[in-house]
């Protein structure tokens, strides 16, 4: 989804948006404003009603450097992610009423993405290994077979005539089966753990409503299952014996000491929810790209795996499926003639990055043999997404199943899309797809 790519002039800067959700949902990524951002003003102080000021950084090369310098950028501020201050609001405020109702240090943060150096490289570490090429090839096969069962299934609803959605059908299934696998826990509880995560961001959706249900009462029904889920998945692994994933973590220690319950809790949300969003959100909207462009779609099922490796990266640098982070300056910084000052928030925009023609040739051509293509889809420096490896291999997997499947050319959907109501994550809630002549 290229979206517009209206020109616009520098005398645009003081009226454009990059924030507004509703325009997300209705226009997809502001393109043209950040390509009017990058030419004229890459890092520009952005003050709009709304939505506390920052400075955004769409430039590759700035959001890389940003991403590299952890010293002077870092995510243990004031802000993480970009956001209206309503939003900022209700999440502070959850959290408050959450550490209150269970006794929980309110000083403590979310997860260790909110943490800095040395004391995020200490949480990192204690799954780093698991989440390494290696390891990841040794999952090539149970990925396979995953992969194999949800795009069968999802082939068999498709011909069955009925209503058939891109991501509850599909995009969904791999990513969260695949970290229950990892997590010790049945596959299958990937459709519990669905409606759970699916309900942390700031959607409008009612999907997972009891009758009589408002929404606020569904999603704090929705956070207590989801508390107690993970809270007796912490119980029941203090006493396994088992290697998964949970069990070492509930095993770890740092600086000597156990992980609190607060600090597991964080944690194995934090696997949950960033195991699922890049891959899920990548597949579907891979996917709709390579329905809008049926010659890179042909390409991909004519030699099924023979691009599978390159299409997923493309798929990654177009979707760019993370929109932006936050980072905090611990000092005034210089950066193309603009002084950031200690204490100001930069916004990272990975899409601009990712559209950036100083980097990549003919940006705006989605080219499934793109190669080499060192996108910024999973960030740069030591907050490098944890699961990046881990996520590559899901694709790789999924795009190589459907690769062989020659229908794969007559999908095309039947709607529009109903897009996140979130800033950080660029997905799609549902898009409704068919065969045709099925």
């Amino acid at each position: 989804m290229a979206g517009d790519r209206n020109v616009f002039g520098r005398d645009d800067l003081a009226t454009i948006d990059i924030h507004s959700i509703a325009k997300y949902q209705s226009e997809g990524y502001p393109w043209a404003e950040w390509d009017l951002l990058r030419r004229e003003a890459p890092v520009f102080w952005y003050e709009r009603d709304n939505i506390e000021p920052f400075w955004a950084i769409t430039r590759y090369d700035d959001v890389h450097a940003v991403g590299r310098d952890a010293d002077r950028f870092i995510n243990g501020g004031k802000r993480l992610r970009i956001a209206s201050r309503g939003h900022d609001e209700r999440m502070f405020e959850v959290k408050r009423k959450r550490d209150a109702a269970y006794g929980w240090d309110a000083d403590e943060p979310f997860d260790m993405v909110f943490m800095d150096d040395p004391q995020h490289q200490a949480f990192r570490s204690i799954t780093n290994r698991e989440f390494t090429p290696a390891r990841c090839r040794k999952m090539a096969e149970s990925l396979a077979t995953h992969a194999r069962r949800f795009v069968d299934e999802f082939e068999a609803r498709l011909r069955s005539g009925g209503g058939t959605d891109l991501v509850d059908d599909l995009a969904v299934k791999l990513p969260l089966a695949t970290i229950c696998e990892m997590m010790g826990v049945p596959v299958d509880d990937y459709a519990d753990i669905w409606r759970w995560t699916d309900s942390m961001f700031d959607s409008d959706a009612m999907t997972w409503a009891l009758p009589g249900e408002d929404k606020p009462t569904m999603r704090r029904r929705l956070r207590v299952e989801f508390h107690e889920y993970l809270m007796d998945l912490i119980d029941s692994k203090r006493r396994s014996d088992g290697d998964d994933l949970a069990t070492k973590l509930v095993r770890a220690t740092v600086d000597g000491r156990e992980l609190t319950e607060q600090q597991l809790y964080g944690y194995l949300s934090l696997l949950i929810a960033a195991g699922n969003e890049t891959t899920r959100n990548a597949t579907s909207r891979g996917l709709l790209a390579l329905m809008e462009h049926p010659d890179q779609m042909a390409m991909l099922v004519s030699e099924p795996g023979r691009y599978v490796e390159t299409a997923v990266e493309e798929i990654l640098r177009w979707t760019s499926p993370v929109i932006q982070f936050a980072r905090t300056a611990t000092e005034d910084v210089e950066m193309h003639g603009q002084t950031i000052r200690r204490g100001d928030t930069v916004g990272v925009w990975y899409p601009s990055a990712n559209r950036d023609d100083a980097m990549f040739d003919e940006p705006y051509r989605f080219d499934i043999t793109r190669d080499p293509n060192y996108h910024l889809a999973f960030g740069h420096g030591p907050h490098f997404c944890l699961g990046a490896n881990l996520a590559r291999w899901e694709l790789r997997a999924m795009f190589q199943e459907l690769s062989t499947r020659p229908w794969l050319t007559s999908l095309h959907t039947t709607g529009s899309p109903a897009w996140l109501v979130d800033l950080h994550v660029g997905g799609i809630h549902h898009q409704k797809v068919a065969l045709a002549n099925a």
